[in-house]
C-alpha cells in the first residue's frame, strides 16, 4: 500500500510536475527538430507557443465538457494544442516539409509529457482509480481529500506512456518512422487505462474515451495511408 497525504505546507507538486512535464517534452521536442533541420527560429518559437496553447487548450476542453462549472487540465485538450502550435508554426515557416516533421516529433514527445504530469496527478489526488484494496493501491488522506483505497491508475498511467515514449525514440533510432505507431498505441493506452478511472462509475463509454477512439481511428486510416504511399513509390 502507498500512502499520500494531500495536505501541503509548501509549494504543492502538482503545478511542479505539470510545468516539469512540458519543460522536458518542449525541450526534448526542440532537440529532435533541431536534429531533422528544422530551422533555429522555428524550433526556438515553437517552444514558447506550444506549453502556452497547450495549457489554454487544456482548460478550455475541461471547462466545454463540463458545461462550464470548473476548468482543470485535459490531457487530450493539451494534445489539441500541441498540434495546433506545430500547425501553426508550419504556415509561418517557409521551410518545406517543416509540417511533416514537428507532426512527427510532436507525437513523439506527447507520451513523456504526459507520464511526467500524471506523476503531479498522483500527489494531488485527481484522476484517482477505481475503489481498490490490492497490491500497490494508494491510501489518499487529507484534509481536502476523501480518505480512499484506489487503484495507482495515475502511477500505470507514467509507466506505459513512459515505456510508450522509449518505444517511440528506439524505432526512431532505427528509422522505422513510428510516428503513427506511437500515435495508435497513445490513443489506445488512453481508452483502456480510463476504466480504471473512479470518474469511469456507471458509464459505458466516457467522453475522453469517445474521443480516444476517434483518435485511433485516425490514426489507422493515416498509417495505412502512409503505407500505401510508400508501396507505390
Amino acid at each position: 500500500m502507498i500512502e499520500i497525504n494531500t495536505d501541503y505546507q509548501f509549494i504543492p507538486p502538482y503545478p511542479i510536475m505539470i510545468i516539469l512535464s512540458l519543460i522536458t517534452g518542449i525541450l526534448m521536442m526542440y532537440f529532435l527538430n533541431r536534429k531533422n533541420q528544422i530551422q533555429k527560429n522555428v524550433a526556438g518559437y515553437l517552444c514558447m507557443l506550444a506549453p502556452m496553447m497547450s495549457l489554454f487548450f487544456g482548460l478550455l476542453l475541461t471547462y466545454i465538457t463540463s458545461g462550464g462549472q470548473y476548468f482543470g487540465l485535459s490531457s487530450l485538450g493539451g494534445l489539441i494544442g500541441m498540434y495546433s502550435a506545430v500547425l501553426i508554426m508550419a504556415l509561418i515557416s517557409p521551410q518545406t516539409g517543416t509540417l511533416r516533421i514537428m507532426m512527427k516529433n510532436c507525437t513523439l514527445v506527447l507520451p513523456l509529457i504526459y507520464s511526467i504530469s500524471k506523476i503531479g496527478c498522483l500527489s494531488a489526488g485527481c484522476c484517482r482509480g477505481i475503489s481498490y484494496h490490492g497490491a500497490f493501491c494508494i491510501h489518499y488522506t487529507g484534509i481536502e481529500t476523501e480518505p480512499a483505497f484506489v487503484f495507482p491508475v495515475q502511477l500505470t498511467e507514467t509507466l506505459v506512456f513512459l515505456i510508450i515514449f522509449l518505444m517511440g525514440l528506439i524505432l526512431e533510432k532505427k528509422h522505422q518512422h513510428p510516428v503513427w505507431i506511437v500515435f495508435i498505441f497513445s490513443a489506445s493506452a488512453k481508452f483502456l487505462l480510463d476504466f480504471l478511472r473512479e470518474s469511469h462509475a456507471n458509464q459505458i463509454l466516457s467522453f475522453t474515451q469517445i474521443l480516444c477512439l476517434v483518435l485511433i481511428l485516425i490514426g489507422f486510416f493515416l498509417y495505412f495511408k502512409n503505407r500505401k504511399s510508400k508501396a507505390q513509390t
